[in-house]
């Protein structure tokens, strides 16, 4: 059975470069370099060790944080309340 740990530079013939980022009782994480996070079963995949570096300033496609939306206006007390 294949062993990964978090950390470890990897390959896939799909998707290329990555690192692991969770290793799950049957399943592993893995940051691609181009394609963002992608989640494989452990037995199933096509991951092998890699050796090749990560590219400068780019650690993948990073996912956009949404905007907490802004507080609503409270409005003031009517006259007379």
């Amino acid at each position: 059975m294949k062993r990964f740990d978090a950390g470890a530079r990897v390959v896939d013939p799909a998707y290329g470069h990555g690192i692991i980022v969770a290793v799950e009782d049957e399943y592993v994480r893995v940051q691609f370099d181009e394609h963002g996070v992608k989640k494989f079963l452990t037995r199933l995949s096509h991951l092998e060790p890699s050796t090749e570096p990560v590219p400068a300033g780019s650690p993948g496609k990073a996912r956009r944080k949404r905007k907490a939306p802004a507080p609503k206006a409270s409005k003031p007390p009517a006259a007379g309340e």
